[in-house]
């Protein structure tokens, strides 16, 4: 009994020396407390951010006054709140407890210095301020991720599109939008609309087909006698030029696959008394256009939808009533009221009136 005691204690003071030895041995999995900012940049503001991907792409945004602008693109605007919003998710991110300090670890995770699938460079002027790299995903909306100067690997709550290196995905997609009510006149196709002062309902009202007064919004010079101008439509029109939002910048180099040789559409516009031109051309293999407006050295790419949506609204059509269509539609129900009325058969009592009439 006193042999098979002392066999015991001899084997517990082995495991506790094992132990004691693969304390100091194996990598501390908590090197740094949890839930402390993986991020930590004191009161230094941060200026410039790099991100590159694991394909050597690469990507810079520099700040530029109070905004951001994308200096390979010739310091084109960036999306301000798209810029501060990464910033704060950035700044917002908790270490947690540490999944992995190895060396080897790094690397499967790919949040090592030569293998990652983002490494993002936080920087004031031309010093460095925090490198952060992002890697694998263990889940959605979940990254592993590393300080340069932290051995440990956490998952943090990010994502790796968030942190894009395409021009592209950063660019100021309303650059182009200007306020619906600095629209004075605009003029396409033989056509110059002319807001009236003090006109009733606003574009925005307009475009939603309300009229919050019978006073007209816009005016046309010498139509034919009957001929008015279809104030919803021209209200549309206007919601279209003013919230314009292209999809890319293709730079500022005239190519002729552009169609602006002969362009789909041309409008010029005036906003506080200065005239701003616009012109849409096609492209046919891609099946979307190409915008050139006056005021910008860029051509906009924009998508086929939005490109056919604003053809539409300014052809003639669109804008100017006929005197003989103004009657037909005094005579006829509207749509929406025919079709409530299909179930009881007082459709056919609507239409013999219109007729009578």
């Amino acid at each position: 009994m006193q042999k098979t005691i002392g066999v015991l204690v001899v084997l517990l003071a082995v495991q506790l020396s094992l132990a004691l030895g693969m304390s100091f041995s194996r990598p501390d999995l908590a090197t740094a407390r949890s839930d402390t900012p993986l991020l930590d940049l004191g009161d230094r503001r941060v200026d410039r951010l790099t991100i590159e991907d694991s394909e050597n792409s690469q990507l810079v945004l520099a700040r530029q006054g109070d905004g951001w602008v994308l200096p390979e693109s010739g310091d084109f605007p960036a999306d301000e709140a798209k810029v501060d919003l990464l910033l704060d998710r950035l700044k917002g991110l908790q270490r947690g407890l540490a999944v992995a300090t190895s060396e080897g670890a790094m690397r499967r995770f790919k949040v090592s210095d030569d293998a990652f699938e983002r490494r993002v460079v936080l920087a004031q002027g031309d010093e460095a301020l925090a490198t952060l790299y992002f890697g694998t995903s263990p889940g959605m909306r979940r990254v592993h991720a590393r300080a340069q100067d932290d051995d440990g690997v956490y998952v943090v709550e990010f994502g790796v599109h968030d942190a894009a290196v395409r021009a592209e995905d950063w660019e100021d997609k309303a650059l182009l939008a200007i306020a619906p009510a600095e629209i004075e006149t605009i003029s396409l196709a033989g056509l110059t609309l002319k807001r009236l002062p003090g006109g009733g309902s606003d574009a925005a009202d307009a475009q939603a087909g309300k009229q919050t007064t019978a006073e007209a919004n816009w005016t046309v010079d010498s139509l034919a006698e009957g001929e008015s101008v279809n104030q919803v439509n021209a209200g549309a029109l206007v919601g279209k030029l003013s919230g314009l939002r292209f999809a890319s910048v293709l730079g500022s180099e005239a190519k002729p696959e552009y169609g602006l040789e002969q362009p789909e559409l041309v409008i010029a516009l005036t906003r506080k008394g200065e005239q701003f031109d616009y012109a849409l051309g096609k492209r046919d293999k891609d099946q979307d256009y190409v915008l050139k407006v006056s005021h910008r050295d860029e051509y906009f790419r924009l998508p086929g939808h939005t490109g056919d949506a604003l053809i539409k609204a300014a052809e003639r059509e669109q804008l100017i009533v006929a005197a003989s269509d103004t009657a037909g539609a005094e005579n006829e129900a509207p749509p929406e009221l025919l079709e409530s009325m299909a179930t009881d058969g007082t459709q056919d009592l609507v239409k013999g009136a219109a007729r009578e009439e």
